[in-house]
């Protein structure tokens, strides 16, 4: 995740915080230090309040760290890479190597988040109990402990895609059609069902509870964007799985020699729907790649006087591909140098060109096969 920094490494897994953690941290110190503590202990020192509040929210942080390094530690026993954790505004993730390859492991994986929780709650719950007579106070922060971590282990278990009970209601989907895909599309549907049940029960807490209402109105709609973004990034992951760059590449397009005209180019090919990108090619060498863009940076005067050549994107600027790269690593680097097209090239012989419209319509394809199943 972008905007995070690394605190550390636990189990040789990379441990991040996420900028949007500050906030949830301050909040919690916040409302524990001027509201909870506040109201009950109004005797103590603003100093003591707001060390105490502190200390819950470090304990709290420490709480959902345990939450997902839970998973993490089961995704590796289980043979998953585990790149890092990074906790964020809305909890934390597990950014796992790959996806699960049976339902039992998928269960297994997103079951011990809630279930870690719960003994934490139930640790403070034994504290709270045991403290009551000796140090009340102590035992109210306890109780407080227990409470929260009872919440989180509740709200994960919604059963909402990707939070743990998404993945768990998945893993049973999947286990009885043995149909991944099909299984995420069912679960991610029910996350956005949950979703905007949230969102509606923050819009009508909002009245009587505008702070609350508006914090779960947003984490409903942010459950419903990643439910989403979940079952896209599957299909991405379906659709690519296994195939190569040259396997991906098109042969259909028109070369043009480095003489030819922009003006040429513009009436003879573009006009004539040849497509908006072009190799530059002298016999067998790609010299580089003139596209639509490239012709727009030019005065329309200049057209009739220059070249292709001096028109396109040379080879050595251009983000090439080896024919035996895997086609998801095609499409992250499309992304990452915002760009629509790659050449599948060999040295500098053009074997094809990879492009977004066609991994889209691909995916489309794809999607529309799994819907009918």
């Amino acid at each position: 995740m972008p905007s995070s920094f690394k605190i550390g490494k636990i189990a040789g897994i990379e441990i991040g915080v996420h900028w949007s953690w500050i906030f949830i941290f301050a909040l919690i110190t916040w409302s524990f230090a001027d509201g909870i503590l506040n109201e009950f202990y109004p005797e103590w020192s603003t100093g003591q309040r707001w060390a105490v509040g502190v200390i819950v929210a470090g304990i709290f942080f420490a709480s959902i760290l345990l939450h997902e390094l839970s998973h993490s530690l089961v995704a590796k026993a289980r043979g998953i890479p585990v790149k890092g954790i990074t906790l964020f505004v809305f909890g934390g993730v597990s950014n796992l190597g790959r996806e699960a390859q049976s339902a039992g492991e998928e269960f297994q994986i997103a079951i011990v988040g809630p279930a870690t929780s719960l003994v934490i709650g139930a640790v403070f719950a034994i504290l709270w109990a045991a403290l009551r007579g000796p140090a009340p106070e102590a035992a109210a922060i306890a109780g407080y402990l227990a409470f929260i971590n009872g919440i989180i282990a509740a709200f994960n278990m919604l059963p909402g895609f990707p939070l743990d009970g998404g993945r768990v209601f998945r893993s049973i989907v999947w286990a009885r059609n043995r149909n991944l895909l099909q299984a995420t599309r069912i679960a991610s549907r029910t996350g956005e069902f949950v979703a905007y049940g949230l969102m509606a029960a923050g819009a009508i807490q909002f009245f009587f509870n505008p702070v609350g209402g508006i914090w779960m109105f947003l984490i409903g709609l942010f459950l419903r964007n990643a439910s989403a973004a979940s079952y896209e990034q599957l299909v991405l992951q379906t659709t690519l799985q296994g195939l190569s760059a040259r396997e991906l590449a098109s042969s259909d397009y028109v070369p043009v020699p480095p003489d030819m005209t922009v003006v040429h180019l513009v009436s003879e090919l573009m006009l004539a729907g040849r497509g908006r990108c072009y190799p530059v090619v002298a016999g067998e060498e790609l010299l580089g790649l003139v596209t639509l863009t490239d012709v727009q940076r030019l005065e329309r005067e200049q057209w009739p006087t220059t070249s292709v050549f001096r028109a396109m994107t040379p080879f050595e600027r251009l983000r090439t591909v080896a024919p035996q790269e895997e086609a998801l690593k095609v499409l992250q680097l499309m992304g990452e140098a915002d760009v629509n097209q790659v050449p599948v090239v060999d040295g500098r012989r053009l074997l094809g060109i990879v492009s977004r419209a066609d991994i889209l319509r691909l995916i489309q394809v794809r999607r529309a096969v799994a819907a009918e199943g």
